[in-house]
């Protein structure tokens, strides 16, 4: 099934109007390209291109060997000119740190960095959030996640203390981030109970070379934020994970 598009038109106006949000989520496996080149400037690119307003980046560094010191967050947040907030999860032999970035295009008024459960001891998951004050005067709680890539039990705990922190949100709640779940695994069924996927009726990789959908764009079920599009974008020399774009319309 290919992914289904929809015409629509942004609103940007005064408060009370309708605002149009584009969202994009990004394993960018720092910065590193199927050569294992890094190649911030190509993400960077890539972001500005897909016009996204909010970006949930996973495994990304700051300070690390691998990626020569860098805080790469700050680096995509120059190449964008976007307000940057970068989380980290796990420390490095070096002190470094590997974990989650968000990007915005509007101001970030508060943030928040939550320690995941780590059931089996495969490595530290964090939930990153902000949130981001809009054009309209509204604010919206952007999240950032990554679940455990080995085992399914600790990937389920994970996702259910997300899910259990964010659905009675105050703000209205975009969840994104690398689930490394596939769309027909149980925590993806449980999730459907309170929270709406975006791609939920296609069947396109965004980890292509395992031909499987892990990356996902959720938002609580009959709440104010409408998805207009979703699309995956086929960025094949970029990195193994490709980008997932989605529009909203806010109420």
């Amino acid at each position: 099934m290919k992914p289904y598009l929809f015409l629509f038109f942004l609103f940007i106006g005064s408060p009370g109007t309708a605002q149009g949000l584009t969202v994009l989520t990004y394993n960018v496996n720092h910065g590193a390209d199927l050569n294992g080149r890094i190649n911030l400037i190509r993400i960077g690119t890539v972001i500005r291109q897909s016009k996204a307003d909010l970006i949930a980046i996973q495994e990304v560094d700051s300070a690390t060997t691998r990626s020569y010191g860098k805080n790469q967050v700050q680096q995509l947040a120059n190449l964008t000119g976007f307000y940057p907030v970068f989380g980290g999860a796990v420390t490095t032999s070096n002190g470094g740190k590997i974990g989650l970035g968000i990007l915005s295009r509007y101001p970030i008024i508060a943030t928040q960095r939550i320690l995941l459960p780590d059931p089996d001891s495969t490595g530290q998951r964090i939930l990153l959030c902000a949130y981001v004050e809009l054009p309209n005067r509204k604010t919206v709680r952007f999240c950032n996640s990554q679940f455990d890539d080995k085992i399914e039990r600790g990937r389920g705990l994970q996702a259910g203390v997300v899910s259990a922190l964010l659905k009675s949100s105050i703000q209205p709640v975009i969840w994104a981030g690398d689930f490394n779940a596939l769309p027909d695994e149980t925590l993806i069924g449980q999730l459907r109970q309170y929270w709406f996927d975006a791609g939920w009726d296609t069947d396109t990789p965004t980890l292509p070379a395992a031909v499987a959908r892990l990356d996902y764009v959720w938002t609580q079920t009959g709440g104010p934020l409408t998805p207009l599009m979703y699309q995956v974008l086929e960025e094949y020399k970029t990195a193994e994970h490709w980008p997932v774009v989605v529009r909203y319309r806010l109420k």
